[in-house]
């Protein structure tokens, strides 16, 4: 058992599904349902949100085998573009990589809105997919490959307890706080996309030698 894994896991998979910066966009859009809907929903898109997530984390290896993709060639595309949500991140801006503005705003009128985009792509966008396939390649043995999906359970358990008391969670952090939050985690999944990078290079050295 690797907890060094577990915990990095965990941490890279909680910064991209990233609950917090979400608080508000979920109040926007659920914000004319009742409170007990809310949760509800709430519930159900982060159910989505895990089950989507543990299905394209399995499918990776299978889906490289069927187009002939090396694995270090979809570490470094993916730490790349992880690195490009930890700019937009850096910058205050929302991730393109998670939904367009136009996609929020056909949300706020349409009735169900649990699976797009609440569910994929707000908490499993390809930043995500991405990650766990990543992660999966890298975890060693049985235990790790376990405590991965452990660690995209307690995620989402995370997402939905924050999600679910989003009215709150924005009243305790304010816009202010939250952007310091959603600053300080794209700082780290800067740090963590370098490493897939340099990673994904050195796989890519060592199999063409």
């Amino acid at each position: 058992m690797d907890l060094n894994f577990a915990l990095s896991s965990f941490v890279t998979l909680f910064i991209i599904v990233d609950p917090i910066v979400n608080v508000p966009l979920f109040m926007a859009i659920l914000a004319n349902f009742k409170k007990s809907d809310r949760k509800k929903m709430v519930k159900k898109a982060t159910i989505i949100a895990a089950i989507v997530l543990i299905i394209f984390t399995l499918a990776g290896d299978t889906i490289f085998r069927l187009l002939s993709i090396e694995m270090y060639s979809f570490r470094i595309a993916g730490g790349l573009l992880l690195f490009i949500i930890s700019i937009e991140m850096l910058f205050g801006r929302r991730p393109h990589t998670k939904s367009s503005t136009e996609e929020e705003e056909e949300a706020l009128i349409k009735e169900d809105v649990v699976v797009t985009p609440l569910a994929v792509p707000l908490l499993t966008g390809p930043g995500a997919i991405t990650t766990g396939i990543v992660l999966l390649h890298a975890a060693n043995g049985t235990t790790n490959k376990i405590l991965l999906f452990l660690d995209i359970g307690l995620v989402f358990l995370i997402s939905y307890f924050i999600l679910s008391r989003s009215d709150k969670a924005f009243e305790i952090l304010g816009k202010t706080g939250t952007m310091v939050i959603v600053r300080i985690m794209g700082l780290l999944l800067a740090a963590i996309a370098v490493q897939f990078v340099i990673t994904g290079v050195e796989e890519a050295i060592t199999g063409i030698i």
